[in-house]
């Protein structure tokens, strides 16, 4: 049996969607146990709209925002299904997909976490699994390590049979309970971005797989719930990445790669102020902008509540 989980936070146009689109698909009624949301203390409307128009769902309230893993945690400890669904408030799901998922993860038992293929509203795929962060990464241009390295680093996502991978994008991925137990949940230092990498890899250090399935598709409204907070999300996931950094390797190996990142921010800021005429685009004042806060995050001592915990989008 499944249990859907939905974290949320003043997403209540996006969440409404994501729940037709759950209420639309008769495949999931022989297997879906429950549906469980927990509403990191919205201001909008968010818990009227559930209860009055998907009073099938349960509902928790946060009266701060917990973040993102403390939330799925909370759920994860009330759901009772044999396989966990986590699902981005953006997220839409499409007829007989999640089917096909459980139906492989009760085939292969070896399987702990596996993800479907995110595309956009029309179709396109989007990018649907992560490498796990390394200093080789960070330090080199992503399409120089293709070249190189076309094994390690080339394309990640053609083909269509299901393939191991080091993460998964957390926009929708299923996971055993059974797992998510043995794992002690989700890891509450990470309020949101790479909390599902983490996952990732703890699940591969028990000896289970993380597969990416590509011949399931959700679609996912990529960025929407943080599109008004571009740059403080960034900002948070500077504050996930350092903690995840530390949590896997050692002070020296953290100092190395903040000194590559700091680095790189300084040379762009050096760069775009040298050539102001690059700003007229409008992505490019954005970085500019984000590579200016990065920069003093570090300088403060990288304070924890520098992202998205102060902006509204919490």
């Amino acid at each position: 049996m499944l249990s859907i989980i939905v974290i949320t936070r003043n997403t209540r146009e996006l969440l409404s969607g994501l729940m037709r689109s759950v209420r639309n698909d008769a495949s999931l009624r022989p297997f879906l146990r429950e549906i469980i949301i927990v509403d990191n203390a919205s201001t909008d409307g968010t818990e009227e709209m559930v209860r009055e128009d998907f009073p099938e769902a349960r509902w928790l309230r946060n009266r701060e925002n917990r973040g993102f893993a403390a939330a799925v945690n909370q759920a994860s400890a009330m759901a009772s299904g044999d396989f966990l669904l986590l699902l981005n408030s953006d997220a839409r799901l499409l007829p007989g997909q999640m089917e096909k998922l459980v139906s492989f993860m009760k085939d292969q038992p070896a399987v702990g976490i596996i993800g479907p293929q995110l595309v956009y509203e029309d179709m396109r795929p989007q990018r649907s699994t992560a490498h796990v962060p390394t200093l080789l990464r960070e330090a080199v241009p992503e399409f120089v390590l293709r070249l190189f390295f076309p094994g390690a680093h080339g394309a990640r996502e053609k083909g269509a049979l299901p393939r191991d991978a080091e993460s998964l994008i957390g926009a929708a991925i299923v996971i055993r309970a059974d797992l998510l137990r043995a794992l002690g949940g989700l890891d509450e230092r990470f309020f949101f971005f790479l909390e599902e990498t983490d996952l990732c890899v703890r699940a591969r250090q028990k000896g289970l797989r993380v597969v990416f399935f590509p011949d399931a598709r959700v679609i996912h409204l990529q960025g929407r719930t943080v599109r008004k907070t571009w740059v403080s999300g960034r900002i948070e996931y500077a504050i996930s990445l350092r903690r995840f950094v530390k949590k896997y390797h050692s002070e020296t190996y953290y100092k190395a790669f903040a000194a590559i990142r700091i680095a790189k921010g300084l040379l762009f800021l050096l760069v775009t102020t040298l050539l102001p005429f690059l700003l007229i685009g409008a992505s490019i004042r954005r970085r500019y902008v984000y590579y200016a806060r990065l920069l003093r995050w570090h300088s403060k001592g990288c304070p924890d509540d520098a992202g998205l915990r102060s902006s509204s989008l919490k």
